[in-house]
């Protein structure tokens, strides 16, 4: 199986998993994230439901054209993880001092992350000869 192919459904299955864990648990993003006390807060667990809920769609998304080999829908699932995680990622490191431990973990997932999805946005191909 093709590497890119192998990432991009890791990704997928990495962010539903940690959109699961957000929808159910806020405030688990607490310590990692934006602070524990924020994730105490009815807005901090708003939010924190609301880009889970993005994420669990949108690895939904990529999985399932993945699954179903189409490489179009893929590599168009994949750009949307990359703009969210380019986003999260910049403006965790526009607050990362104000964030615990200096926003590291955030900014390493949220990078990698990015990353990850770049090279599924533009290196996905299905091995299907073209219509």
């Amino acid at each position: 199986m093709e590497p890119t192919r192998i990432l991009a459904g890791l990704l997928a299955l990495n962010r539903i998993a940690f959109g699961a864990n957000y929808l159910a648990r806020p405030q688990t993003a607490g310590p990692s994230w934006i602070g524990r006390r924020a994730a105490r807060t009815t807005g901090g667990r708003l939010m924190v439901r609301s880009q889970a809920a993005r994420d669990v769609g949108l690895g939904a998304g990529a999985l399932w054209a993945l699954a179903h080999r189409r490489d179009d829908e893929a590599r168009r699932w994949m750009t949307a993880h990359a703009l969210a995680d380019g986003v999260d990622t910049a403006v965790t490191f526009a607050v990362r001092r104000r964030l615990p431990d200096d926003g590291r973990l955030a900014l390493a997932i949220g990078g990698a992350s990015t990353a990850v999805a770049l090279l599924g946005a533009t290196r996905l191909r299905s091995d299907a000869a073209p219509d």
